[in-house]
């Protein structure tokens, strides 16, 4: 286990912060490391028993837009992973979920970036009006079972977390584990 000897906050952001310095090996020797710490987020899957919901958003980071699962930061160590989920559903696509169901928790970048993002899969839908931040802009995407599958099968999504989720909530579908 690494363990810091020396680090410094050498940068703090709206959304991550960065920490370099020297840690300690579990063989005694030192090494430098640069890690980017995040409070982490949710990524929420709106299943509406027919279809899943997903949102096509430009990503000035990649230059291109991205397909992806509704998503957020959680705003805090002691924000609760499933409200923020509900939450940034009812923004994003504008439905509340009577049932949230716990699909894990991933890592994103392991090797430099603290983020753990925790997946849910959302059902029992009810429609209300949604609320996007103003600088979201964001694009509904309704896709079968057929068409996530054709999409994941091809591999032309990108965005990490949203694979992963669209792949644990196929696994979830067929074993009927979601009301």
């Amino acid at each position: 286990m690494e363990s810091w000897t020396s680090s410094e906050l050498i940068f703090k952001g709206k959304i991550f912060s960065v920490r370099t310095g020297t840690v300690r090996l579990e063989n005694g020797l030192s090494a430098y490391r640069e890690v980017v710490e995040h409070p982490g987020g949710v990524c929420v899957l709106p299943w509406t028993g027919r279809s899943v919901i997903l949102v096509r958003q430009f990503r000035i980071a990649l230059a291109e837009d991205i397909i992806e699962a509704p998503a957020g930061k959680l705003e805090g160590p002691n924000d609760d992973p499933q409200a923020r989920g509900r939450v940034e559903l009812e923004e994003e696509v504008g439905y509340r979920a009577e049932h949230m169901i716990s699909a894990g928790v991933i890592y994103g970048t392991v090797g430099f970036c603290s983020e753990k993002i925790h997946l849910f899969v959302a059902s029992g839908l009810t429609p209300v009006p949604a609320r996007p931040e103003p600088e979201e802009q964001l694009e509904l995407l309704e896709w079968s079972i057929e068409q996530v599958e054709e999409e994941l099968n091809a591999c032309r999504l990108r965005d990490a977390k949203t694979i992963v989720l669209l792949d644990r909530f196929l696994r979830m579908y067929r074993s009927a584990a979601i009301p």
